[in-house]
């Protein structure tokens, strides 16, 4: 019968350190997976996996009721202990096999009737079945009881498992109950062997003769054999592709590496050839420079000559002279240098005809951008949707309602190698959060727009009709990718560049509860609580969103807890308070209400260190990022206050501070950074890696003067406090200016140095107006 598995099974088994017997184009390792050893009495579990007697009792131990197989994780029960699992005959006549074979290398089989291991079997009775050596046999054959028993030679009885295999050394089975019986008959309902004398206690049963009960339980086994081979049919075909193709995976790199290096190999000698073409021009460009050079200095030394030779007798005369020499050459001399001195020298000469400018030009970011688009891998490796992610923009966190947002989709494969073509299947949907913030099954799913961009990314466009949180589920083939799905808050949006007044003012300037002396700034809560950082009284004031105050917290001085002019303030991502303790030079932690949590920082240069710290902003992640002003640099901690690194240096070139001040996190993680005495912000990765910036010094819209606070609007765009001009700017999310409001006076409405600005989840913006002692709500 032909075995479908025989090319599984046969390399199945080649790790195996030679512990190996092969019958029958069967490879069987008789090595236990689980001690690595020989077998030992081995047992056969129901999942049919062997393992050593031992080694069961072992795994018996973690669950006295129960054994999981190591291999496929099967959990077989237990009902008289391991003794419930069978030895597996197959193993065990294999191990004599092996003992056989190993006695052709030297090594020997111990005679079963000797107390002592030493003694070497040469003999085998055909009756007994027992090895026994020379001794033993000499008296087997005289025991009256034995005489008449065969015994085979070792080197005979291995001629016979060479022709007829471990059924050569197979047993007589003998009951238990009976000596000396051995098993003749079957019982269908005990399933139990049975000798001749047991047969008398199963007659009410159905029994029959052993060989026919083997013969109806091997046909079983042939037809439960056929069915499972069947079933495992495909598998089998699906390891064997699997194995061809790893195969030609292989095949298909030597090729492309033979390929490359041929390639690599020709632009290089191209390369080379190049340098040797650029290295001759520079030779003749050099030898056309210096040949007219050299033309020229002739010129010039011939005009030259005849003023050198005046000029030297001259000199030699007035040096040398008596007064008669001088009187009689002296006027020869002086005519002849009045000539020269008024001679006219052409001009042609007197201007180098060449100069020494010889210049290569590399082109390399030109040539690097060629060079990585050079040469391209391509394959026909899956996409892996746990490979696949959506860009980092603002779109996947924020969505103003009812506007169309675009993300983009780039696949990869299993290796998290990006995709060059398309064909996916990618679906989006977008589904509606309770007020709980959890999913809401009966709320309508929308889908989305999806395009095939046909080079591996995908364009998702979707919208909401509802603000509040959404999530974005997004599959590829089926399977989500990595990060879904995707929390979006849908916000209703507000035309900034509408505002003109001010809905309500509050507080003025003094000392008492309520009262404040030049705030310079302000954040609002999730309830559009308002916190403000009273700079001039040392505190820190806390306001509901119709002015009310609800408490306060902190004093004056530099002990934990107390503040020097606190400037700038946050919340981390507890809900905890942080406040930059500027002329104390650290920052401080705080409770909602006004509990003191910790200190980070104190006066210094060294990392860790601050000198007049301002802007706090917190990540996703809670690393607090801090504006070190004095220092012309941003810090950056853990959430437990550890000093994780710093950017920034002094300058007014791009990516350097000329102080900054306010400080804070937009939607795609990047940094924005009021530079005050740069009159600009700019704008970081969160790795401090500098990207772009925006804004110049005027009074302009878009044009800034010594800009302070900062925030970032539920739609993205961008408020600045404007200081010096008295107004706050409004720009898009990419930096492009949209709207500016507010005039130097006191008068509602008007401004006078804000130090801060932020917009709460209604979309108003709400400002610490510094220098007139109140807050603004536009």
């Amino acid at each position: 019968m032909e075995n479908i598995l025989d090319s599984y099974r046969i390399d199945g088994y080649q790790n195996t350190n030679g512990l190996t017997v092969t019958m029958a184009n069967d490879a069987i390792s008789l090595i236990c997976n689980i001690c690595k050893k020989r077998f030992n009495t081995p047992r056969l579990l129901p999942c049919l996996h062997t393992f050593c007697h031992k080694c069961v009792e072992e795994l018996k131990s973690i669950n006295s009721n129960s054994v999981v197989c190591p291999l496929c994780q099967n959990e077989s029960r237990l009902l008289n202990g391991t003794t419930t699992f069978p030895i597996n005959f197959v193993i065990n006549n294999l191990l004599n096999v092996k003992a056989l074979q190993d006695t052709k290398r030297g090594s020997f089989l111990c005679c079963d009737s000797c107390e002592t291991d030493d003694s070497a079997a040469k003999y085998r009775c055909d009756q007994c079945l027992q090895f026994l050596c020379d001794f033993c046999a000499q008296a087997h054959r005289r025991m009256s009881v034995t005489r008449n028993h065969v015994l085979v030679s070792i080197e005979e009885l291995l001629n016979r498992v060479e022709l007829s295999g471990p059924v050569a050394l197979q047993r007589p089975y003998f009951c238990k109950r009976h000596k000396g019986e051995p098993f003749r008959y079957y019982c269908q309902g005990c399933q139990e062997q049975l000798c001749r004398e047991c047969v008398e206690q199963h007659r009410t049963h159905h029994t029959m003769l052993l060989e026919e009960a083997a013969a109806q339980t091997k046909r079983s086994i042939i037809q439960a054999l056929k069915k499972a081979q069947i079933n495992s049919k495909p598998v089998v075909n699906s390891l064997l592709t699997v194995k061809s193709t790893m195969k030609d995976v292989d095949k298909s790199v030597t090729h492309v590496n033979t390929a490359i290096k041929k390639t690599f190999d020709r632009l290089i000698e191209l390369l080379q050839l190049r340098a040797t073409e650029l290295f001759n021009e520079v030779d003749s460009i050099r030898t056309t420079k210096i040949k007219l050079l050299q033309r020229q200095q002739h010129q010039i030394e011939t005009s030259l000559e005849t003023t050198v030779t005046g000029c030297t007798l001259a000199e030699h005369v007035l040096k040398e002279g008596s007064s008669v020499e001088i009187l009689n050459l002296g006027p020869h001399i002086i005519k002849r240098l009045q000539e020269l001195a008024i001679q006219k020298y052409n001009k042609a000469i007197l201007q180098p005809q060449e100069d020494s400018h010889i210049e290569f030009t590399n082109e390399d970011d030109l040539f690097q951008q060629s060079l990585n688009r050079f040469g391209r891998i391509s394959s026909n490796a899956k996409t892996c949707p746990g490979a696949s992610s959506i860009v980092e923009c603002p779109a996947l966190h924020y969505c103003p309602t009812g506007k169309r947002m675009t993300l983009t989709l780039i696949t990869r494969d299993s290796v998290n190698t990006l995709r060059r073509t398309g064909g996916d299947k990618v679906q989006g949907t977008l589904r509606r959060l309770d007020s709980n913030n959890k999913r809401n099954d009966s709320t309508k799913e929308s889908k989305t727009e999806i395009t095939d961009n046909r080079d591996g990314t995908y364009t998702i466009v979707y919208s909401t009709w509802n603000s509040g949180p959404h999530l974005l589920n997004v599959t590829v083939n089926g399977a989500p990718i990595a990060g879904s799905p995707v929390k979006i808050k849908s916000i209703t949006t507000r035309n900034f560049q509408a505002i003109s007044k001010a809905k309500l003012s509050f507080c003025h300037r003094g000392d008492s509860w309520g009262q404040l002396q030049r705030p310079h700034d302000i954040i609002c809560d999730h309830e559009n609580t308002i916190i403000v950082a009273d700079t001039g009284n040392d505190r820190v004031q806390i306001f509901q969103p119709d002015g009310q105050l609800l408490h306060s917290f902190g004093s004056s001085g530099n002990n934990l807890g107390q503040f020097n002019s606190p400037h700038c303030l946050t919340l981390d991502i507890d809900g905890n308070v942080i406040v930059s303790d500027t002329n104390n030079h650290r920052v401080q932690v705080f409770t909602r209400k006004g509990a003191f949590i910790k200190s980070i920082g104190n006066s210094g240069e060294e990392p860790g260190e601050f000198h007049h710290p301002h802007g706090i902003a917190v990540d996703k992640d809670g690393k607090i990022f801090v504006a070190d002003s004095g220092n012309y640099r941003v810090q950056v901690f853990s959430p437990d206050g550890e000093h994780l690194y710093h950017f920034g240096e002094k300058g007014d070139n791009p990516g350097q501070l000329g102080f900054p001040w306010g400080i804070v996190m937009d939607h795609s993680g990047n940094i924005l950074i009021t530079d005050y005495k740069n009159h600009r912000i700019q704008v970081f990765d969160r790795n401090g890696n500098y990207r772009y910036l925006f804004g110049s010094r005027g009074n302009d819209t878009g044009r800034l003067n010594n800009p302070t606070g900062i925030t970032i609007a539920p739609g993205g765009q961008i408020m600045v406090a404007d200081r010096s001009n008295h107004a706050v700017q409004i720009f898009a999310a990419d930096g492009m200016p949209l709207h500016k409001f507010g005039s130097k006076g006191t008068d509602v409405g008007q401004l006078k140095f804000p130090g801060g600005v932020c917009v709460d989840s209604n979309n108003n913006v709400v400002v610490a107006d510094t220098f007139n002692s109140r807050i603004q709500i536009f």
